[in-house]
């Protein structure tokens, strides 16, 4: 049954969407004039239709979530006005340098802070994702991340990012102290929708960058559950059979096959007989035909140096390959969740 609220939700969400497509045209413009990269779907109405009728159905099962009781509808508050034009004022000051970098294709472009930084870092993490200043290596970044993310998705990240939380709603239901571990927790966006969510959890989150981190902590000083740590999530320091939960969101994109994997398989370790992984990113191949031409086009758009492999790598397999056997799929716009639950028959020497 559909309550009062519903049709006030459902145009505050696409009234959000269409103010951040708003705000991505001069950053098209300015990306299409300095480095020859517009989008596309800008000039052909059939697939700028398609986009949007898929952004709607996405923000319908986000609300249809809240009215079923799967998190609250404080994950949809805004930040004030004030914040969020400080925020885009930042942003189109950013977007000179990040065309420029895109004409020049360079993207291993840092601040001398951000350098000393990657020294202990994994290679492949060594660059600017999406050309963006700094990469993920300096604050200024984590505070301009979720507007840039909203800015690409007109609006939709929130409720793409919130895909994860359905599967472990419904797993661990019995468990309302559950400890979940979130990889790749970046500015702490997912987080605090998980503490809404789960307000007597404890939830560990991690990331690889210690300026998202510094970041999300602030961020998150509200959420007395929440403990953010700098880490690697594909050599984690948790003992076997930690956590209930693990998740992450939109970080297996930006990985080489071979540490998605080690992450699967760190993840299948450090979890509780019978707790659950979830995972949400990109769609991948054919996943949903009509949006194989986005992409085609990501990976040419933006530096995105493995995204061609995890489109054509099904996440399925990699899950089964890592010892997870009953894995589920579910996708909306651009973005899927897949989740499988770690067996309860599993010793921790089998892991």
């Amino acid at each position: 049954m559909i309550s009062l609220r519903y049709p006030a939700l459902k145009t505050f969400s696409l009234a959000r969407s269409g103010l951040y497509f708003a705000e991505s045209v001069p950053l098209t413009i300015l990306a299409s004039f300095f480095a020859g990269r517009g989008r596309e779907e800008f000039a052909d109405r059939q697939k700028l239709r398609e986009l949007w009728q898929a952004i709607e159905q996405l923000h319908e099962e986000d609300i249809q979530n809240i009215e079923r009781g799967l998190y609250p509808s404080s994950v949809l508050s805004p930040s004030s006005p004030a914040r969020h034009f400080i925020g885009l004022m930042r942003l189109w000051k950013d977007a000179a340098e990040v065309a420029w970098r895109m004409r020049q294709r360079k993207f291993r472009d840092f601040n001398r802070r951000s350098k000393d930084l990657l020294e202990d870092l994994p290679e492949y993490y060594r660059r600017n994702f999406h050309f963006q200043t700094d990469g993920y290596l300096s604050e200024s970044s984590a505070r301009l991340y979720d507007h840039q993310v909203n800015v690409l998705f007109s609006g939709a990240a929130g409720a793409m990012r919130r895909l994860v939380i359905p599967p472990l709603r419904t797993h661990l239901k019995m468990l309302e102290r559950a400890h979940i571990l979130e990889l790749g927790c970046g500015p702490g966006s997912t987080t605090s929708a998980l503490g809404r969510s789960f307000p007597k959890a404890k939830i560990t989150a991690l990331d690889l960058s210690s300026p998202y981190i510094k970041v999300a902590q602030q961020r998150l000083r509200n959420f007395p559950r929440v403990d953010c740590v700098q880490g690697d999530a594909a050599n984690l320091s948790f003992k076997d059979a930690t956590f209930d939960a693990v998740t992450s969101v939109f970080m297996f994109h930006e990985l080489p096959q071979e540490v998605r994997l080690n992450i699967l398989r760190e993840s299948m370790r450090v979890l509780k007989p019978g707790g659950i992984l979830v995972i949400a990113d990109s769609i991948q191949w054919n996943d949903d035909p009509k949006f194989n031409w986005a992409l085609e086009r990501f990976p040419t758009n933006y530096h995105e140096p493995f995204y061609r492999n995890y489109i054509n790598t099904s996440l399925i397999d990699l899950f089964r390959e890592a010892g997870f056997s009953k894995v589920h799929q579910h996708h909306r716009f651009l973005a899927k969740v897949v989740w499988a639950p770690k067996s309860s028959n599993l010793s921790r020497s089998k892991v």
